[in-house]
């Protein structure tokens, strides 16, 4: 799958993460009303529970990665949107090196401008780009996938 198809997978992800947030539902419980709502093929959707999956297994780990950039706003305070849409970026960084630092910035940009509010690209995309910066994502991408 190409990087430029995993759209719908991160929409998939995100829409799911936010049904579990809003009903304090589980992946199973959420899943058959985000697929009513959202119909997606099988191997977007297998990349989008991997995701998924991964979020809710390192939460812990980004909340802390999130809030130690915002500094002063801890992530309660954020959109949930905002904060789920972070989450997946920060998972694909982390856990996905294949994919390119560019690309999943770039996705979570356009994934915050179609959905979430006025300021949120703006903010998501000046956390991802200082994480990158700061842990020289940009540097050499060949070392990513190593």
């Amino acid at each position: 799958m190409s990087t430029i198809s995993k759209r719908p997978s991160r929409v998939f992800a995100m829409q799911l993460l936010y049904a579990m947030e809003i009903t304090a539902g589980t992946p199973g419980e959420c899943l058959p009303g985000v697929l009513q709502s959202q119909p997606i093929q099988d191997d977007l959707k297998k990349y989008g529970m991997s995701l998924v999956d991964l979020v809710l297994e390192h939460r812990k780990e980004l909340v802390e990665v999130i809030e130690g950039l915002s500094h002063s706003w801890k992530i309660d305070r954020m959109p949930i949107l905002d904060k789920i849409i972070l989450e997946i970026a920060f998972i694909e960084l982390l856990y996905k090196k294949e994919i390119p630092v560019k690309v999943i910035i770039q996705e979570a940009v356009q994934i915050a401008n179609k959905f979430s509010t006025d300021d949120s690209a703006r903010f998501i995309n000046g956390l991802l780009d200082v994480y990158a910066k700061s842990h020289q994502m940009f540097i050499d991408q060949k070392s990513r996938e190593e």
